[in-house]
């Protein structure tokens, strides 16, 4: 199966080094790129926010552009837009069925508690951070769930 490549419709440069981006899919999207300008020493010009400001679509909608040849790509963007997205019960529900996870099996590759797990799954729940971007790194690369996984045996333990 073929994924289409993300296409940028219209980029617009937003206070406090954000994007604001309408890819082809018809969506907009709101991305901070504070993080990403301070990790790139490639995209350090935009660290000035006269410049940041002149962000516009490039390429065709392959890339958002600025002055002075710099651009970064719509998948870039993309993913960025895709870790910055809400986490809540309802999306950590539906990683762990497509994962394929029983509720234990996915509180031993997350490393908590069976109860926590209940608890991620109940409506209102604030899931932190780190278990949001461990559970899309699981599913983005499978050899990472894979490398963590111990599938759970039926029965008791045979006896020493």
């Amino acid at each position: 199966m073929t994924q289409m490549l993300p296409n940028i419709v219209k980029v617009e440069a937003q206070p406090g080094y954000a994007l604001r981006v309408k890819f082809r899919d018809g969506g907009w999207r709101e991305i901070a790129l504070e993080g990403f300008l301070a990790r790139y020493k490639s995209v350090a010009t935009l660290r000035d926010a006269a410049v940041f400001a002149k962000a516009k679509v490039i390429d065709w909608g392959a890339a958002a552009g600025w002055p002075g040849d710099v651009a970064i790509g719509a998948d870039t963007l993309w993913r960025l837009s895709q870790e910055q997205s809400v986490f809540g019960p309802e999306e950590f529900a539906a990683w762990q069925e497509r994962v394929s996870l029983s509720n234990q099996e996915c509180a031993d590759v997350l490393g908590v508690a069976l109860s926590t797990i209940k608890c991620y799954r109940r409506k209102g729940t604030t899931i932190p951070d780190a278990i949001a971007i461990a559970c899309r790194a699981m599913e983005n690369e499978p050899m990472t769930l894979a490398a963590h996984f111990r599938p759970r045996r039926s029965g008791r333990p045979k006896a020493a």
